[in-house]
């Protein structure tokens, strides 16, 4: 099953009492955990098919004897799984024997309801009952759970009762009938290493216990529950060692144990969650805890949810507190959050006008941009020409007062020789015209320096066939007229005095040369006043 790992915001784990860092092998063994944890329902599963199996077996029994073996495999199938029906089967195990009038049974079946009493707590209860077993004329087996019963009795009571001296006087009693035990097993087998690993941890000897658990996890015949048991014990020595680590593994490899055994009569949890808890894992301590109160109360035996009990309200309080705490750190959260959100909000509405405005504003530089730069290029283009047109001014004006001074010098002359014939011969009307011929020469000459594409563009606004052609690079009379008003001298009164025409005679041309376009007549003019001119860098 695929796990999912969640982890706790920077903020959660500020406001943690206590910081949790396992190692990186801790983590993956809790992982594991949470793993079997959430598969647990699978091994009850197979737990429960066996003990329908035996329910089956001992409803078709046909004799006490095969009654007696499906009871007494009952009670083993629940006496770590459900504490009623494990104390039930032992009772109706003993009933069996009894009719059975079997020793061995009788002291097997007793011994069964001292194990059922000892998972409850009940103490003197389980001294009344094993004082009873009769142990001189059953088998060895039987004197080995006898043995072994009031060995774990006397170390239960121990552990119950920490108040000196008489603790240590149970751990003494405890002992002894651990070796009395020990003399029936086999050497360095299994039971053996176990008990004397047990008898090692009672008396503290924590080196040498940790030296046989760890031998015995080491054999390949352990079976999950022992595995689980022993697991518990190492993980409970490292603790009373200082090694939590150490404990937390060996506790970790407990509860698994107990889940793959399908085991509810268990203390590896419970304990695990206490270290989480000690630690500042309160989330994983708390889900322990409550897993281990649910065993408990699916076991319903007495001593565990006492055990829980102690730990379980501290834990919860701590994970109330937390929550608490995480819930104050999000309603402040959240409420700085909605200030910052506003005050963004503001902000950006600020930030949205200002950059309207700016926009606006570019907009209008832009369009103040254009307009500078259409009037630079005016600017530039009537200085071109002003320049232009001065010089030209300046040559005439020098060459027409030359002629005028050498006409005053030859009038004087005739004057003088009183040759008045030949005075009036000099002024004719053609010299006048060549003069004024030379006048539109020149102009032509330098408009068309001014504007070198004038007439390709100015042929450009009529249809094929329509254009106006020009000789010697000069330009035609309706040429002259536009080329006026790219000037910018657009009077029909001042074009006429210059080209010596009517009024009525130019906007004759300006009309018949409008028709004649391509263009309409109102953006005639519009694209005349388009042609380019030659800037004085080019």
């Amino acid at each position: 099953m695929k796990q999912k790992f969640f982890l706790l915001p920077l903020l959660l784990i500020m406001i943690c009492p206590k910081g949790f860092s396992a190692t990186p092998s801790l983590d993956a063994m809790l992982a594991q955990l949470d793993h079997y944890l959430m598969k647990s329902s699978d091994y009850v599963d197979k737990k429960e098919s066996r003990i329908a199996e035996w329910r089956r077996v001992l409803g078709k029994a046909v004799s006490d004897e095969k009654r007696y073996e499906a009871s007494i495999h009952l009670f083993e199938e629940y006496k770590s799984y459900k504490y009623d029906s494990a104390y039930s089967y032992a009772h109706h195990s003993l009933q069996l024997a009894q009719r059975l009038q079997n020793s061995g049974y009788i002291a097997e079946s007793n011994g069964a309801i001292v194990f059922c009493l000892l998972s409850s707590g009940l103490f003197k209860e389980a001294f009344d009952v094993i004082g009873k077993i009769d142990i001189s004329h059953v088998p060895l087996a039987n004197k080995i759970s006898y043995y072994s019963l009031y060995s774990r009795l006397y170390y239960d009571i121990a552990d119950y009762n920490h108040e000196a001296p008489f603790q240590d006087e149970y751990i003494r009693k405890g002992s002894l009938y651990t070796d009395s035990l020990l003399t029936l097993l086999p050497e360095k087998g299994m039971k053996w290493w176990y008990f004397t690993s047990q008898k090692q941890m009672k008396e503290r000897q924590y080196d040498a216990c940790i030296y046989s658990f760890k031998t015995m996890l080491e054999r390949k015949d352990v079976d999950p529950h022992t595995e689980a048991i022993i697991a518990s014990s190492l993980g409970w020595v490292y603790g009373e060692q200082g090694d939590k680590d150490q404990a937390l593994t060996y506790l970790i490899r407990a509860a698994i144990g107990d889940i793959r055994s399908a085991t509810k009569e268990t203390t590896a949890l419970r304990v695990l969650a206490g270290l989480l808890y000690e630690r500042g894992d309160i989330n994983r301590a708390n889900r322990y805890v409550k897993s281990a109160l649910e065993d408990a109360n699916f076991y319903n035996a007495r001593q565990r949810k006492i055990e829980i009990g102690s730990i379980l309200p501290i834990i919860e309080q701590d994970r109330f507190d937390i929550v608490k705490k995480q819930r104050n750190v999000l309603i402040g959260g959240i409420t700085l959050f909605s200030i910052l959100f506003i005050l963004l909000f503001t902000a950006t509405l600020i930030i949205y006008k200002q950059m309207k405005k700016l926009r606006t504003a570019r907009q209008t530089i832009v369009e103040r941009n254009q307009q500078l730069q259409q009037i630079n290029e005016e600017l530039s283009e009537a200085n071109n020409i002003k320049d232009e047109y001065i010089g030209y001014s300046f040559y005439l004006n020098s060459e027409y007062i030359g002629k005028m001074e050498n006409l005053y010098k030859m009038i004087n002359r005739k004057i003088a020789a009183k040759q008045f014939d030949d005075l009036r011969t000099s002024f004719k009307e053609s010299t006048l015209n060549n003069e004024r011929d030379n006048m539109y020469a020149s102009f032509d000459e330098t408009f068309l320096k001014l504007f070198p594409n004038f007439i390709t563009a100015y042929n450009q606004l009529f249809p094929p066939g329509e254009t106006n052609r020009s000789e010697n690079n000069s330009l035609t009379p309706e040429m002259r007229i536009f080329a006026l008003i790219r000037l910018g001298i657009c009077e029909s009164e001042r074009i006429a005095k210059f080209l010596n025409y009517s009024v009525h005679t130019i906007n004759t041309y300006k009309t018949r040369v409008k028709n004649k376009s391509i263009v309409s007549n109102e953006l005639f003019e519009a694209k005349i006043m388009e042609i380019a001119s030659v800037s004085p860098e080019s």
